[in-house]
């Protein structure tokens, strides 16, 4: 039987891995894609998620989501990091088969209560969309059955900030109402994703396979792969979205802790997701009555990149 998810995403390039491993795993079942804005503004986002269902030769509906913050304005976007298109610079064609469906957050509910406590949600981009189907339906936290969340950091520091993940800090109220709901939720945060490296020589191996989709993400990727070397003298990059969809799929490959996860809104600090260890005695808790969540420690970066492997090679088109 296969698991129903909702894939929420901003592409994006490590997006495009990771919506494509989401695609070809044969235990998933994508019943919709819903975008919002983030690495691109949500006109491209939209866009490009089209062209990542017209490449993996899917047939599942994209959903355009929210375009800003809830509370803030838009902020920069890391045209820098994904090139102006948010797929690398590729300067694909607009595809085909674009189409006006109705609103991400309406989707997300409409399918919650077609399939109660079956829906998964992969969210690997601002947490936005997720954050306005609470504030639409704040009853639809006892029916969604799992968020996977890439964001936020325990001990890793930011990525967009000293402190703050990208994802969260692009949004930081919408993320606080999601960590703050009852839905059982997985944080991917940094302390992981930043100890999954894919190399050049990884890339170059899913270029070899028979199918299009490993060299479209080649293709995508040497932008990427740009920044890191001239960032960080990586030879690869970071695997962000792509390892929270595979903890979604293998939990077994990561260490957990329980723990509850508050998220900072001021200027300092904002998008700093704080955490109280659920096995630790802390002298100023709060009691809001949010849930402890799962939030991943530790790693087994090989399994998770040869799981990857594994997928495009067995089952990408």
């Amino acid at each position: 039987m296969s698991i129903k998810v909702i894939f929420d995403t901003d592409p994006g390039i490590d997006d495009a891995f990771a919506l494509f491993y989401a695609l070809s795993h044969p235990e998933v079942e994508v019943i919709g894609i819903t975008t919002v804005f983030g690495n691109v503004p949500i006109d491209i986002s939209t866009n490009n998620a089209y062209i990542l269902i017209e490449k993996s030769e899917s047939n599942i509906q994209v959903f355009k989501g929210a375009s800003k913050p809830l509370l803030r304005p838009n902020g920069n976007f890391p045209y820098f990091i994904h090139g102006d298109d948010g797929l690398g610079n590729i300067n694909h064609a607009r595809p085909e088969n674009i189409k006006d469906n109705i609103e991400a957050s309406d989707f997300i509910i409409d399918r919650a209560y077609r399939y109660p406590r079956e829906i998964n949600i992969i969210a690997v981009g601002p947490l936005t969309n997720i954050a306005n189907v609470i504030n639409k339906d704040p009853k639809i936290v006892e029916i969604i059955k799992s968020i996977t969340i890439m964001g936020g950091s325990w001990f890793a520091g930011g990525n967009i900030s000293p402190v703050a993940e990208a994802n969260i800090y692009n949004d930081p109220e919408a993320a606080e109402i999601v960590f703050k709901s009852k839905i059982p939720i997985t944080m991917i945060g940094l302390d992981v994703t930043h100890k999954v490296f894919l190399t050049a020589s990884h890339i170059k191996y899913l270029a070899s396979l028979k199918n299009n989709s490993g060299k479209f993400l080649q293709d995508i990727s040497s932008f990427y792969v740009k920044f890191y070397k001239e960032t960080k003298n990586m030879n690869g990059c970071y695997f962000h979205d792509a390892t929270a969809a595979i903890a979604f799929t293998n939990p077994e490959f990561f260490i957990f802790k329980k723990g509850k996860v508050f998220v900072s809104q001021d200027r300092l600090t904002r998008g700093q997701t704080v955490i109280f260890e659920s096995e630790k005695f802390h002298e100023t808790p709060i009691d809001d009555e949010r849930k402890n969540i799962n939030i991943a420690k530790k790693v087994q970066s090989k399994k998770v990149i040869n799981k990857f492997l594994e997928i495009a090679e067995k089952y990408m088109k």
